[in-house]
């Protein structure tokens, strides 16, 4: 893999096809364009790794009592395969992997974390920084996974592992990367891109979902 030192080597990596970098793309630690089987994108530093089997999340619910849940604890949820596109609007790129992992709305039922019918899902990254939050029409929907595996392989850890959401219906920066925790809120507690001035909603362009043939969850909040 090649780290970039600078906006202008980074530029030079992006051999994909139609790649529009965003104004702030400069503030990002690291942009490979070359990278197999997907591109390597965060905005922060890649953590340091972990093994999934060693992992725990935090999770919260509205009683504001945090608690711990082991990556063993959920052995016996079922495991779900899932050939989804990534789509970075922002950089004007997708691609379609395969994905394995567990649904989310089978993590939440498992672990008792209950959103109501106008709650938030708040997801947050191993890097320190990143967070991104799902309304509870997306939290429960299908295709919605917390994914450990790519392309028949464990997840890399540039690309999340070990384990990572994914969130084929809306705007990649919602599928949050190397995920620690997750909290409920009843409002939203507004994620960093929307912080940073991106889309209120991750809604999808009109042009991707059609490429794509992508629905929006029943009652969307856009």
């Amino acid at each position: 893999m090649k780290v970039a030192q600078s906006y202008t080597q980074r530029v030079t990596l992006m051999q994909r096809e139609g790649i529009k970098p965003p104004n702030f793309a400069n503030q990002f630690a690291r942009i490979d364009f070359e990278a197999e089987p997907l591109p390597v994108l965060c905005m922060y530093p890649i953590p340091e790794p972990v093994a999934l089997e060693s992992l725990t999340i935090s999770v919260c619910g509205l009683d504001a009592k945090p608690r711990f849940v082991s990556w063993a604890s959920l052995e016996n949820l079922p495991r779900v395969r899932m050939r989804v596109p990534i789509i970075c609007q922002i950089f004007n790129w997708s691609e379609e992997v395969e994905w394995e992992g567990i649904k989310l709305a089978d993590f939440l039922n498992h672990v008792g974390l209950e959103t109501g019918p106008d709650g938030y899902c708040s997801f947050y990254s191993r890097d320190g920084h990143y967070f991104e939050t799902l309304s509870s029409d997306e939290v429960r929907d299908d295709r919605v996974l917390f994914a450990y595996g790519l392309n028949g392989s464990p997840l890399p850890s540039e690309y999340g592992g070990p384990l990572r959401l994914v969130v084929p219906f809306l705007q990649g920066y919602k599928s949050v990367k190397w995920v620690r925790a997750v909290r409920v809120f009843r409002r939203d507690p507004v994620g960093i891109k929307r912080l940073r001035g991106q889309s209120r909603s991750a809604e999808l362009s009109e042009e991707w979902r059609k490429k794509y043939g992508i629905e929006n969850p029943p009652n969307h909040k856009s």
